[in-house]
C-alpha cells in the first residue's frame, strides 16, 4: 500500500469512526479496562461481545497506538483474521492472549506476557483504541482488510526466521504483514471483508443462542 493510499485509507477509517457516533463530551480517566460511558458505543452494533471488543482495543493500545490509522486497522485485522481461521482460537480474547508457554515474552502478542500491568494509562489513547476496535467490529462495517488476509506481522526493523515460509501481503506503517504462500491451484476464492465479518457475526449470535439454551 503506497503512502498516498495509506493516507486515503486512514481518512476513510476516521470517517467511519465518526459515523459511529463516538463523540466524547468529556474524557474520563482510564482507571480500568472498560468502555467509558460517555463514549457511546452501541454494543448491539458490534459483532462480538464486550469482552472481545475490550481485548481488541487493548491489543491496539499496546501494539499499535503509535501507528497511522491504516496500520492500527491492519493490526486489528490480523486478530480478526486469526479468529476466523480454524488453526487459531475463535474468541478474540483467546487470540490476543494465546501463549507458547509460561515464560515471559512467549505470547503471540508480547505485551500480554511482558510482566507489566496491562491497564491503559493514557485516557485519550485508550478512547482512540476503543474507537478503532469498534469501527473494525461493526456488524455492517465497510472497512476493507488492508492486510489481504494476513495472519502474522512483525516490526519492519526485524527479520524473524519464521517469516521465511510466508509471503508478505503489504507493509503499513512500521509493520510487515504475512500470510501463507498461495499457488493458483490451491488458492481459495476469497470472500469480501463484509461477507467474512458477517459470517463471524452470525457465528457469535449462534454461540450466544446456544449458550442461552444451555442455561435454561
Amino acid at each position: 500500500m503506497s503512502a498516498v493510499k495509506q493516507v486515503a485509507f486512514g481518512l476513510r477509517v476516521l470517517n467511519g469512526i465518526g459515523l459511529l457516533g463516538l463523540v466524547a463530551v468529556a474524557a474520563t480517566p482510564a482507571r480500568a479496562v472498560d468502555v467509558p460511558v460517555d463514549l457511546g458505543i452501541d454494543m448491539s452494533s458490534i459483532a462480538v461481545s464486550k469482552d472481545e471488543l475490550l481485548c481488541l482495543a487493548l491489543n491496539d493500545y499496546w501494539e499499535a497506538r503509535s501507528e497511522v490509522i491504516a496500520g492500527r486497522v491492519a493490526v486489528a485485522r490480523v486478530v480478526v483474521n486469526r479468529a476466523m481461521d480454524a488453526r487459531f482460537p475463535r474468541n478474540l480474547c483467546d487470540v490476543v492472549k494465546q501463549s507458547r508457554g509460561t515464560a515471559l515474552h512467549r505470547c503471540q502478542f508480547s505485551w500480554y506476557c511482558d510482566g507489566k500491568a496491562d491497564v491503559p494509562h493514557h485516557p485519550k489513547s485508550w478512547r482512540d483504541s476503543l474507537k478503532v476496535a469498534a469501527a473494525v467490529l461493526q456488524k455492517d462495517s465497510s472497512i476493507p482488510d488492508p492486510t489481504d488476509g494476513a495472519l502474522w506481522y512483525h516490526a519492519d526493523f526485524t527479520q524473524p526466521t519464521w517469516s521465511d515460509g510466508y509471503e508478505s501481503t503489504t507493509v503499513i506503517g512500521t509493520h510487515v504483514f504475512y500470510r501463507e504462500a498461495r499457488t493458483a491451484a490451491k488458492s481459495p476464492q476469497r470472500k469480501t471483508f463484509v461477507e467474512r465479518l458477517n459470517l463471524f457475526a452470525d457465528w457469535v449470535s449462534e454461540r450466544a443462542r446456544t449458550r442461552a439454551l444451555a442455561l435454561r
